[in-house]
């Protein structure tokens, strides 16, 4: 904010307390940025920001470049074509290429740009491995296209009985609402379905299954405020005649068990 700007906030039309409704409007939008960190696709790197969800659901291949039982991926060239680099799904420092233990378990098609239609066999068989591996799915994450697909295909087995309309949360964070078995999916296989609109997608979203029991997000410091600029004495600190502000966040994702989460990929 300028200092212009500032002065000029309660004059006529002005907003009134610039400071408070920016101040408000961009604490919203440093949520939603934490959001779009945690939905990065698999091939970006962390760096300074929060690792993505895609990454900690993502597969590998084993060292002698044949495929991990979580992956259709054969060489190390075709990891690099689905996942931008051979090591993109390295993460936490492990070399998950020659580590078969941190695959997470994926359903994917296994070639670059190339995917299928989504069909409830693909939900039923990322389910199976997770199980298998001892794992046990606790929320499901996908985007509201998916959300919608699954919706019709479900549809074709609806029967009317009385409705029992639901809202699955899980930690406080609410699903949308649906009818138990019915035209509105809420939950498959009694695991709540969680809609984003950030969520990664290739032709319609990817589908993330997560143990929550394993999956956690660790705050080393919680979200502060900080603001300096003429109103607080000290232009000198931004080097303009204004005022600045910032949110700041410091945590990471961090998963205890490769086996317990997943993701179906390459949908269509």
């Amino acid at each position: 904010m300028s200092e212009t700007a500032i002065f000029l906030n309660d004059k006529d039309d002005g907003l009134g307390d610039i400071r408070s409704v920016l101040k408000e409007e961009m604490g919203k939008h440093h949520a939603e940025h934490i959001n779009d960190m945690l939905l990065q696709d698999c091939a970006t790197p962390a760096g300074n920001d929060i690792e993505s969800l895609d990454r900690v659901t993502a597969g590998g291949i084993t060292a002698s470049g044949t495929a991990a039982n979580t992956m259709n991926f054969s060489t190390t060239a075709e990891t690099a074509a689905n996942y931008g680099a051979a090591t993109a799904p390295d993460i936490y420092s492990i070399d998950r290429v020659n580590n078969a233990w941190s695959h997470a378990e994926v359903n994917t098609s296994g070639a670059d740009n190339v995917t299928r239609t989504l069909s409830l066999d693909h939900l039923d068989d990322l389910f199976q491995k997770i199980w298998t591996r001892g794992g046990n799915p606790k929320v499901m994450l996908t985007g509201y296209d998916t959300l919608m697909r699954i919706q019709q295909l479900l549809q074709s087995q609806q029967r009317f009985m009385e409705e029992k309309r639901i809202v699955p949360t899980y930690n406080g964070v609410k699903g949308v609402p649906g009818v138990e078995a019915g035209f509105i999916v809420a939950t498959y296989n009694g695991v709540p379905i969680i809609p984003t609109k950030e969520c990664n997608a290739d032709a319609i979203s990817r589908i993330y299954m997560f143990d929550t029991d394993y999956l956690y997000f660790s705050t080393a410091k919680p979200t502060q405020y900080f603001e300096s600029g003429i109103e607080t004495g000290d232009p000198f600190a931004i080097n303009r005649l204004g005022q600045e502000g910032l949110y700041r966040t410091m945590g990471e994702v961090w998963t205890t068990f490769f086996g317990g989460q997943g993701s179906i990929r390459d949908l269509a």
